[in-house]
Formats: structure tokens, sequence, C-alpha cells
């Protein structure tokens, strides 16, 4: 197991596989979009889960887990960037005992776009994180895959 949040989620496995092949996998239900901007990571504070998470969020029907990354990162964060790279899939646990997998995307911006929380925002604020420095409460999964795919892209 590679980490396990505070709601009971668990991130068991990294796959490193192409992009072609997440087909090959059942349940392949979320969308990551790991975000650099320079040498940190683009964050937002989910005040509903009281903690700091990066954007994510559901595949819906009809859409491509790269497709869903794109949304989610606009959508929570106001931020757009649609040349993301395809990182991987973690296999994940929900509390419930439910195995799912988890499609990841990094990409990077030159600078943030202004921010204007609105009503129906998942997110209420945004930062760059160097994933060293204490700010509060960060998701532990996201913390766990945003080192992995970081460590991945220094190496490959």
């Amino acid at each position: 197991m590679l980490a396990q949040n505070k709601s009971g989620w668990k991130l068991l496995e990294y796959l490193n596989i192409g992009e072609e092949r997440i087909g090959d996998y059942e349940n392949v239900t979320g969308a990551f979009a790991i975000i650099k901007v320079g040498d940190r990571f683009l964050v937002g504070f989910n005040p509903m889960r009281q903690q700091w998470e990066f954007p994510a969020g559901g595949i819906e029907e009809g859409e491509t887990a790269r497709e869903a990354a794109v949304r989610e990162l606009f959508e929570e964060t106001h931020q757009t960037q649609r040349e993301l790279n395809f990182a991987g899939l973690f296999k994940v646990m929900e509390p419930k005992g439910i195995i799912k997998y988890q499609a990841v995307f990094t990409g990077e911006l030159p600078e943030l776009q202004p921010f204007i929380h609105s009503e129906g925002d998942e997110m209420t604020r945004l930062r760059l994180l160097d994933l060293k420095e204490d700010i509060g409460y960060v998701d532990e999964c996201d913390l766990a895959i945003a080192k992995t795919v970081n460590q991945r892209r220094q190496v490959g």
C-alpha cells in the first residue's frame, strides 16, 4: 500500500502503463490533473473535506479519462491546460472495499490564472505546493500520487 487518507481511501498500486491500455482495466472511474507551475504543484482547498487536494474527479459517461482531467482542472481551479501527459493508473480501494482505478495526467502552466471563487465551486482557494512545506492537511493519497509521478518524470 502506498498511502491511506483520513477518509479511509487506500492507494494500493501504481501502474506505469500507456494511455492506450486504460481500456484493459475495469472500473477506471476518475482522473487527476497534476499541474506544475515552475517547481511547485497546483492544489486547491476543499472546504467540505477540510483539506488541500489536487484537481480530480469522476469520469462522466461518454467522456475519456483525458477529457475528465481537463474538465476537472477547469471546474475546480479555473485553470486551462489541454496539453496533458498521461502518467499512468493508480489502483485504489474505497472505504467500502471496492477497487477502482484513477487515471493521472500531468501538465505545466507558466503561471496561475486568477481564481475568483464562485458559488458552487468545489475549491475555495488555490496555492502552489512544493511537497515539503506544511500548509495544513493535504490528502495523503494525493501526495503519494504527486510524488510518484514527479519521481517518474525526473527519472524518465
